[in-house]
């Protein structure tokens, strides 16, 4: 069978290579046993290029043109990971040159693996026209085929396939192209690039079991700009700045991969620039801030898995084919950079990973949030246009216009340093109460281990006690996240129940279970709302008031030191002395605190080195 499908290849190959004379013949000169697939060119153009970029395919369109690349090569295969919230197939490309379908084998033959992903933001279909381009050039006509000696290739090419088949021509009516697109949130009206971390949605549920059985080296998510507008076709983001990556494998993301990727890209006509946002609307020459992100966003995710992330953003305004193309020579370039370096990015992985998983990690605070340095730039050069801003007939507003005809080099500076705002002692060991099974399956999920206590112990402990909290005042997500946490921090011996979850900091993906636990990290499930209950606390107490006239008695007489308290109390407040409702609600307070007192303890505990 192997056989014949090289056989076919070559042969497909040879005949896409040749001039069409005929199109529409469904017969071609092949060995019978051949002609049963019906194999003709027109196949293996891609509905976009047949509409000269103006459409792209649905889902079934495109999931039928990777199962026919698979009739035709050993080297690609398709699998299902999971079902979207409406049914659909949860689709994968596994490209591998021996037809290697898991990661051990393939990595037991020395390769990396890198895994591309389009369509979270189905309206942004750029990546999925660019896979399914690529992957045919390399499978009929042989271009780049030599990369598979040392890489193989994993594609998600429709990700959020349910938002993908809301098909509209007015979704995104900014973009150029293609003429009708998908939607930006999934069936649930989730954006799934806010999901990463609290993995919530289903489609990320089986996204996360999909990463953490490929791990791959490089992870590549493809996008495309809502914003400014500029000469680049394509901007980037790789999450190398604060400490979301250890130094060694920071300085190959910065000094080799970024580096040549960004001379790469200028050699092939599609010169790139940071993502990053101005400090000034319209007003490049003012500077900008080079954007960072925490883990709820993809590629600052795997950055915190202590690998390689890439996030393409190619530019709204562009033409799709421009946009298509500079995706294919991003992934390309990228593919080309990581074969000539593999052994280097393999070391600085394993090195991140044995830092994380030590103590040494701990050893200095773990920055959770960041600002950007306003003091600190460089002077880069920008490729923008000129201006002009007129009187709006419309609006009767100013109406900023770009001079298409007129191209400009802009000198600004970048503003390219973060100082940490919020920094965490990591501690060695989070406890979990059990009854938080649903946060045990996001760690779970985020690839974090754990154990469970067979038995309750007492343990010292640093907790968080919730003393208050400022909700928004609008909703995300389907939920209402808590935009301020107020609490105190203590030492304080407590029971851990049976079946605790014992979360070991001593493992590689440690930085996600504190953004995970953490009150104040951004993105964490305090902020999701998790932990409502305790961030604010019921706390009902059904004792009648006048039953403290019995019980306050009773606790005077056995705490002596009570007794002194509440006597001076009486006699320095003579308003509180003169009030029987204030007296009694003394005694009721504190057998109410004594009847909850750990309702308001954050239910993750720190277990600090000693």
């Amino acid at each position: 069978m192997q056989t014949m499908k090289h056989i076919i290849v070559a042969l497909v190959a040879i005949i896409l290579a040749m001039p069409v004379v005929a199109q529409n013949r469904k017969e071609l000169n092949l060995p019978v046993k051949i002609k049963k697939l019906d194999i003709t060119p027109e196949e293996f153009i891609t509905p976009c290029e047949k509409t000269n970029f103006q459409k792209t395919p649905k889902f079934e369109e495109t999931r039928a043109f990777f199962h026919k690349l698979e009739q035709i090569s050993p080297m690609v295969h398709n699998q299902q990971f999971g079902l979207s919230p409406q049914g659909r197939e949860l689709s994968l490309v596994i490209v591998d040159k021996d037809g290697l379908t898991t990661p051990e084998e393939i990595r037991a033959k020395g390769r990396i693996i890198i895994l591309v992903e389009s369509c979270i933001h189905s309206g942004e279909p750029d990546g999925k026209d660019a896979t399914m381009i690529y992957l045919r050039d390399m499978m009929l006509h042989q271009k780049d085929i030599e990369l598979l000696d040392d890489v193989s290739f994993v594609f998600d090419p429709v990700f959020n396939v349910d938002g993908h088949e809301d098909f509209r021509a007015t979704n995104r009516i900014n973009q150029n192209g293609p003429d009708e697109l998908g939607t930006r949130n999934n069936a649930l009206l989730m954006n799934l690039n806010r999901d990463f971390l609290k993995t919530e949605a289903p489609e990320m549920k089986e996204w996360h079991r999909l990463y953490n059985y490929w791990n791959p080296e490089l992870f590549i998510d493809c996008h495309v700009t809502n914003g400014a507008d500029f000469q680049y076709v394509m901007t980037y983001s790789i999450e190398n700045h604060g400490q979301s990556m250890e130094q060694g494998l920071k300085d190959f993301a910065t000094n080799i991969y970024e580096e040549q990727l960004n001379q790469r890209m200028t050699r092939v006509g599609f010169p790139m620039f940071p993502y990053c946002s101005y400090r000034r609307s319209y007003a490049p020459e003012l500077g900008a801030n080079l954007d960072t992100f925490d883990p709820r966003y993809s590629t600052s995710y795997v950055a915190f898995r202590n690998r390689l992330g890439l996030l393409l953003e190619t530019h709204i305004y562009k033409p799709y084919k421009e946009r298509v193309e500079s995706t294919i020579e991003a992934i390309r370039q990228s593919a080309f950079i990581l074969a000539a370096n593999k052994k280097e990015l393999k070391r600085v992985i394993a090195q991140a990973d044995k830092i994380v998983a030590s103590p040494a990690f701990r050893k200095e605070p773990f920055a959770v949030d960041y600002a950007i340095d306003p003091t600190d730039s460089i002077m880069v050069d920008y490729l923008g246009w000129e201006r002009d801003t007129v009187k709006s007939e419309l609006s009767g507003g100013d109406w900023v216009r770009h001079r298409y005809d007129k191209p400009k080099t802009y000198r600004i500076p970048l503003f390219t340093k973060h100082v940490p705002t919020k920094s965490i002692k990591v501690p060695k060991a989070y406890v979990l109460m059990p009854q938080y099974s649903n946060v045990a399956e996001i760690l779970e999920l985020n690839g974090l281990k754990y154990t469970r206590l067979e038995e309750a112990r007492e343990i010292e402990v640093e907790t968080y006690r919730y003393t208050g909290a400022t909700f928004s005042k609008h909703q995300s997500e389907g939920r209402v996240p808590v935009v301020k946490v107020e609490y105190t921090t203590q030492t304080e011996k407590l029971i851990a129940p049976k079946g605790s979850y014992y979360i070991d900091m001593n493992q590689p993906n440690a930085k996600l279970a504190v953004y995970l636990l953490e009150p104040d990290a951004p993105g964490s499930l305090t902020y999701w709302g998790y932990f409502n209950a305790s961030v604010e606390p019921t706390n009902e107490f059904w004792i009648r008031l006048s039953y403290m006239e019995e019980k306050g008695r009773e606790m005077l007489a056995k705490d002596p030191e009570l007794k002194k308290r509440f006597e001076e109390k009486k006699k320095n407040d003579p308003e509180f002395a003169s009030n029987p409702t204030a007296i009694l609600n003394f005694f009721y307070e504190i057998v109410k605190k004594q009847s909850h007192q750990d309702n308001e303890v954050h239910p993750a505990w720190r277990l600090m080195d000693e």
